[in-house]
């Protein structure tokens, strides 16, 4: 038998350990399932395995028990018989062999009187008054003789159940508590082992029990195995049905013998799915399912129910892990009591069919159940049929007489062939080596799963963190220097932020997706139509008339000039208002981008860096919008110019009544030479004016002057983020002095943050790997090395050097191409405050010595000189990144090495770690070719179209590398 190791009572703290190490870690939360951990654990340390037979009553649950145990210990009979939980658990001798009762209290009693007078429509009555007692049960007698023979079994059964509780109650008084549940001892109750199991039997005195516990002596209850017999699932009595499913939800169920009748016909039953549904819902039991059908010697003379049962098992059954089994436990169990038998007791009818075989009142012996079915197997398939179908058939002898003649002459040979046949053998064999080889081991297996990818979880978080703690500076002046390297960066990323926010400023507006400029512009629109409705709506013959002479200084004016005035008044009028709404317009969009800028996380960064200063961001935007505002009046004047021209429009309607009436008055009017007669014509002329300027007003809103003004914007606001992004790159230096004093007083804080936190997680890793090491002695103890948890190993990268030749170890600093021999000195002033801090030394310089943190050069080997031979100076080349570091990428060139020095890669603040990573396929241009000193320096930088592109989209770049080589090559040509 597989025991649970001496030191099992460590294995809660060292799962537990791992479980409060989980919760540390902010970025794991909620990620692992940790109640199902929590089972698995309590599974593994709990030395109690309890085992619940679990299935409809009447399936020979409690013969199955017997029948494993070899004794007949539980009540088994044709029906209901089991009504309440009863538990079998070990006993470390015969002598301690005994039984326990537990009674429900008289509170529990009660509420089962009273769910059962509401079912049966009886008015509940007080149990602690007999004449209540009394009343309730003659009313229960009556339900049963009315409805005896009428069909309504279940009222009968509800009836007579309520009278079996009210006597159990009475019987037992002296028993029942209050509140609380009483347990007695058998010998407390004057009762004998052989008694004590009738009371699982249900009636009287069961009605009344909560529970009973059996402690028998039998190795299959070693090591904590606890075999639970419940009531059936489809139990007559609702509260016992419930009682099975209850059990078979709780966690602390860790395995389910689940027993089906194999006589039944057709698919399994309602019930029986409903309870593998429920088995299988359980994280406590999981796979630990055996499945049995009981009673398979009733299809032993039936060859039609036996071809459904294999049907049923094939296709429901075919994939368990446990196997499926076929038992007869009533035949199984019996026979194996008869080896204790023999003719003298007329081999077990004097003994222990006793009780069964005992004359009636007509004088005739009774025929035990298992005679019954043993005269059956007889007669059956599974032995010869004419070797004892003439005994079995033979009408001048009892059951009995058949039954011993056949015994009488093949004694043992026909119980072992029985005992074989009825599957018990091969069911108890399979259970005892699961529970005795395979349960341990695999309740520790269960739980190295379930917490597996936890650990790697936590192994993963911990090497990153200590990694990540690890690259940081360790002395001041590293740290120092990084982080005004991170400044750099971060003037970069300012600069390019605020270019990245106008440019997506001026998206939206040509895309139309800019809500408040479109809510300021159909303001706009509304207050142009207003204004238009006005104008027109006020229109005066007689005042555009004066108007008209004062301008010229006559006394009277053409007719037609009089039309012409009011043009010049209405188009004067629309300026105005368009002029005036066209600056609010503006002001409010640069009012917004303005507030928009100041609240982004980049401006108050780049006002940090710079103490203040924006780089006129502000004011710069202030002016633009100054600039913007004259032109857009500039806009808005030449818009309505053309409103004085009329619009085709005007003629298109010489059919129109009020065109017609229009020519008449002014025709009359002219005859009469009296201004006054044009005032007859003021409706028609207002409708003419609505006709010309509503079409000129709409091409003015809806196609004109939207785009002019956007395109303004466009030109003004992207010109300007460029000038602005460049200028704030190239006050990188600036932020270096302006924080390096800051810097330089973090450092000292930052290397101590440093070393605490590497104490940190180095104490998390010393208290993962003490818990997985203590549940991998379990597991080893369980010879479960396969299931054995990663532990974190000691970090040995710090001093393991790279490219370093055992032979000689001889160092060089990796040359680069300088700025201005690939680009101009524009891009050299660019970069120049990174060189500042990040110095390369030529190729004249002095080698300094090897360094944890410089790259050491190998000694190259000949075949990379030979492999070297094949490629030149400006060829594109494609290779893996085999290591990064600070300054440079090494690359793998299908045996040569290449080097892209940092300075190589981009036009923009380069981070080699956020551009690369180790096996990363890139493409590069070779710059420099010393075969001499087995150097080959590489360049992306050549490939970018523009500075920075590479940090913007570096795939892009790779993917396009091959159309890029000219251009690229025609750089390398100016050096």
């Amino acid at each position: 038998m597989t025991q649970m190791p001496s030191q099992s009572k460590n294995l809660e703290a060292h799962v537990n350990c791992l479980l409060r190490l989980l919760d540390k870690e902010p970025s794991l939360r909620g990620q692992h399932d940790t109640a199902a951990i929590k089972t698995s654990r309590d599974k593994a340390i709990d030395p109690r395995f309890e085992i619940v037979f679990a299935g409809t009553y009447s399936a020979g649950k409690s013969m199955l028990i017997n029948a494993l145990l070899g004794q007949d210990l539980l009540y088994s009979s044709t029906g209901h018989a089991t009504g309440i939980e009863c538990y079998i658990e070990y006993a470390k001798s015969s002598e301690e062999e005994r039984v326990e009762l537990t009674f429900l209290s008289i509170l529990e009693v009660q509420e089962e009187v009273n769910d059962r007078s509401e079912t049966l429509g009886l008015k509940p009555l007080d149990i602690t008054k007999k004449e209540a007692i009394e009343n309730l049960r003659q009313q229960c007698k009556k339900i049963t003789e009315d409805h005896k023979g009428s069909g309504k079994i279940n009222k009968e059964d509800e009836a007579d159940g309520l009278v079996a509780l009210l006597d159990g109650f009475e019987a037992n008084r002296e028993h029942i508590d209050p509140s609380k549940n009483n347990t007695k001892g058998m010998d407390e109750l004057g009762l004998s082992k052989k008694d004590a199991h009738d009371y699982a039997r249900r009636g009287t005195n069961s009605a009344v029990l909560k529970r009973i516990k059996y402690y028998c002596h039998h190795p299959l209850l070693e090591d904590g195995n606890v075999l639970v017999d419940l009531p059936g699932i489809d139990a007559p009595v609702l509260r016992d049905a419930e009682l099975t499913y209850h059990k078979v939800e709780e966690t602390n169920t860790s395995a389910v013998i689940c027993v089906m009748k194999a006589d039944q016909e057709g698919e399994i039953e309602q019930k029986e799915k409903e309870l593998i549904k429920v088995i299988r819902e359980n994280p406590g039991i999981r796979d630990r399912v055996f499945y049995v059908f009981n009673r398979i010697d009733k299809t032993w003379r039936d060859p039609k129910l036996k071809q459904e049962l294999d049907d049923l098992i094939s296709e429901d059954f075919s994939n368990t892990r446990r196997g499926i089994y076929e038992t007869s436990a009533l035949l199984g169990f019996w026979a194996s009591q008869l080896k204790n038998t023999s003719e003298s007791d007329r081999w077990g009818l004097d003994t222990i069919f006793k009780a069964e075989t005992s004359k009636g009142s007509d004088g005739i012996e009774g025929t035990p159940s298992f005679v019954l079915g043993f005269l059956d197997y007889c007669d059956s398939d599974q032995l010869p049929v004419d070797k004892f179908t003439q005994i079995v058939r033979r009408k001048t002898q009892s059951k009995n007489e058949q039954y011993l003649e056949i015994i009488n002459l093949y004694k043992t040979s026909i119980i072992q062939q029985l005992l074989q046949d009825s599957g018990i053998q091969e069911f108890s064999n399979a259970i005892t080596h699961y529970l005795t080889e395979e349960k341990r081991p695999e309740l520790f297996a269960n739980l190295a799963s379930d917490i597996s990818e936890l650990c790697d979880d936590l192994c993963d978080s911990y090497v990153k963190e200590r990694r990540q703690w690890q690259n940081q500076p360790a002395n001041i002046a590293e740290m120092t220097e990084r982080d005004l390297a991170q400044i750099e960066k971060e003037v970069w990323e300012v600069g390019e932020a605020f270019y990245r926010q106008i440019e997506k400023e001026i998206q939206l507006l040509v895309m139309d997706n800019c809500e408040d400029f479109k809510q300021d512009f159909n303001n706009l629109h509304q207050k142009m139509q207003d204004n238009l409705t006005e104008l027109i709506e006020n229109f005066s013959i007689l005042d555009a008339f004066a108007n008209t002479c004062r301008n010229y200084r006559h006394v009277t004016a053409p007719l037609v000039a009089v039309l012409g005035q009011a043009f010049y008044d209405i188009a004067n009028g629309l300026e105005n208002v368009l002029v005036k709404e066209s600056e609010t317009l503006i002001a409010s969009f640069f009012q917004r981008l303005i507030k928009r800028v100041r609240k982004q996380q980049y401006y108050k960064q780049l006002c940090n860096l710079l103490l203040g200063d924006d780089c006129k961001i502000v004011q710069e935007l202030q002016d633009i919008e100054k600039i913007i505002i004259e032109g857009v009046k500039v806009l808005a004047s030449a818009e309505c110019v053309f409103y004085i021209i009329e619009s085709p429009d005007l003629y298109d309607y010489e059919d129109s009544v009020w065109l017609y009436q229009f020519r008449e008055t002014l025709q009359e009017a002219s005859n009469s030479r009296d201004v006054k007669r044009m005032v007859e014509a003021e409706e028609s002329i207002r409708q003419l004016l609505e006709i010309d300027f509503q079409s000129k007003f709409k091409q003015t809103i809806e196609v004109n002057f939207g785009s002019k003004i956007i395109k303004m914007l466009n030109k003004y606001l992207l010109s300007m983020a460029e000038n602005k992004r460049q200028l704030i790159w190239q006050q990188s230096a600036h932020a270096r002095a302006n924080k390096r004093q800051a810097i330089e007083k973090e450092a000292e804080a930052k290397i101590d943050e440093r070393k605490r936190k590497l104490g940190e997680v180095e104490l998390k890793i010393a208290e993962y790997n003490q818990a997985v090491e203590g549940i991998n002695s379990y597991l080893e103890a369980m010879k479960l090395d396969d299931c054995k948890l990663p532990t974190i190993l000691e970090d040995n990268s710090s001093i393991t050097p790279f490219f370093t030749d055992v032979n000689s170890v001889e160092s060089n600093n990796i040359p680069t191409e300088s700025a201005s021999s690939l680009d101009s000195e524009n891009d050299l002033s660019a970069t120049q405050s990174y060189s500042e801090t990040n110095p390369v030394e030529s190729d004249d310089s002095p080698e300094p010595g090897a360094s944890p943190d410089r790259l050491v050069r190998p000694n190259y080997p000949a075949a990379q000189s030979e492999s070297s031979k094949k490629l030149e100076r400006g060829q594109l080349v494609e290779g893996i990144v085999t290591k990064v570091t600070q300054d440079v990428v090494v690359v793998d060139l299908d045996g040569t090495v290449g080097l892209l020095h940092i300075s190589n890669v981009s036009g923009g603040f380069v981070i080699l770690a956020d551009l690369f990573e180790e096996n990363q396929l890139i493409k590069a241009m070779i710059v420099t070719l010393d075969d001499g000193k087995g150097r080959i320096s590489l360049s992306t930088k050549v490939l970018e179209n523009y500075k920075g592109e590479i940090l913007q989209n570096i795939e892009q770049v790779m993917a396009d590398a091959e159309g890029r080589v000219t251009k690229a090559r025609n750089k390398l040509k100016t050096t």
